[in-house]
């Protein structure tokens, strides 16, 4: 291997190693984790709903459906957090909050999990972004932070 080649290749691996340590850095301070592992014994549900836990904050049990999450509109207390659970009864969908680090796929014969807090009042619209049939461009719910 001559001496080019040997810069060049050296030049591609240092700046492998930048991006790595970029997309750690930017992970760690965008507050980005990958969502939990549920123990076995959480089985996926076919019902919607919320909970509210003695705190105040909330339990929210979404179910994917075509074309619709269920429960519709949910609202939550600013600042407290907030379970999400999702489940689907049909094909793989997709859960983003909008404005918001959540972001769950929804898989038949699974529940995701993930703990959101939202810091500012206001409509967040919850969207699929996963294709899931002819009508997925209106499938959408919303979370009322109060």
């Amino acid at each position: 291997m001559d001496r080019a080649e040997k810069i060049v290749l050296g030049f591609s691996v240092g700046l492998l190693g930048v991006f790595f340590v970029a997309l750690m850095l930017a992970a760690r301070l965008a507050s980005i984790d990958v969502p939990p592992c549920l123990p076995p014994e959480i089985k996926p549900f076919s019902e919607g709903r919320v909970d509210t836990l003695p705190d105040g904050s909330r339990r929210i049990f979404y179910v994917a459906r075509m074309w619709r999450f269920e429960p519709e509109i949910v609202e939550v207390a600013v600042g407290k957090p907030t379970e999400i659970f999702l489940s689907t009864a049909d094909v793989t969908h997709g859960l983003y909050v909008s404005w918001t680090n959540t972001n769950l796929m929804a898989i038949p014969g699974a529940v995701n999990a993930y703990t959101l807090r939202i810091d500012k009042p206001g409509v967040y619209p919850v969207i699929c972004h996963e294709y899931c049939g002819s009508a997925h461009q209106n499938m959408v719910a919303y979370i009322v932070a109060k």
